[in-house]
This record gives C-alpha cells, sequence and structure tokens, in this order.
C-alpha cells in the first residue's frame, strides 16, 4: 500500500487504508463518513469518475477490481487526515499500532507516512 499523487497532493484511498487496518472497506467508509465534520475540508476528498478510472488503469491495486465496480467515488485521504482516523479508530488493534510508530518517531518532527505502512 502506497500514497498516490492526486490532485497534486499525497493521499491514500479509503478502500487501502480500511486494507491496512484490517477492516472491510464499507465499514471504514462509514466510520469515515460519521466523522467527516471533524475533519478539515483540505484533507480529504472524493475522488472524480476521471480520477477513479484512471487509478486503475496506472496503478496495480490489490483492489482494483472493487475500484473499479464500485458504486461509489472512493475518498482519498492526505496525512492529517490519515493520523485524525487513526485516532478515531481507538479500538482497532492495527491503527493503535501505527499512532505507536507516529508517536515514537522522534517526537513528530520526522513523520514518514509511508514508512508506517510497510
Amino acid at each position: 500500500m502506497k500514497f498516490r499523487i492526486i490532485r497534486n497532493q499525497k493521499v491514500i484511498t479509503d478502500a487501502d487504508l480500511a486494507e491496512a487496518l484490517n477492516m472491510q472497506c464499507k465499514v471504514f467508509t462509514s466510520m469515515f463518513r460519521r466523522s467527516k465534520d471533524f475533519f478539515p475540508q483540505e484533507s480529504y476528498f472524493q475522488l472524480t469518475y476521471e480520477e477513479q478510472r484512471d487509478l486503475v488503469k496506472n496503478y496495480c491495486f490489490t483492489h482494483s477490481e472493487r475500484l473499479r465496480y464500485a458504486k461509489r467515488l472512493p475518498f482519498a485521504l492526505t496525512a492529517p487526515a490519515v493520523f485524525m482516523m487513526l485516532c478515531i479508530l481507538r479500538k482497532n488493534p492495527m491503527a493503535k499500532v501505527f499512532r505507536n510508530k507516529i508517536f515514537s518517531s522522534a517526537a513528530f518532527k520526522s513523520i514518514d507516512i509511508d514508512a508506517l505502512f510497510k
């Protein structure tokens, strides 16, 4: 799972993040939609149909078939939104692991969000 550059921002799709957290995508998305008001508007966006099609065509996703035939357009989350979702998902064991990695990374000075999910 990697962050992708979409609209000149480094983002991750909701399906990729859900997969990294061992959650079903629709459960993750419903949790995100319920708490969306707490997120700054610039920390996430919903992909357009063309962006979704380009994502499936240009990148080799493990969930590309699900993304290709999805009934809804996926959300793209930036690094601050990922961190906020990790804080919202308090009971998820994988979210706790990723939060601990962030907190132990030199007091937030050099957070490499890509390295967290490797």
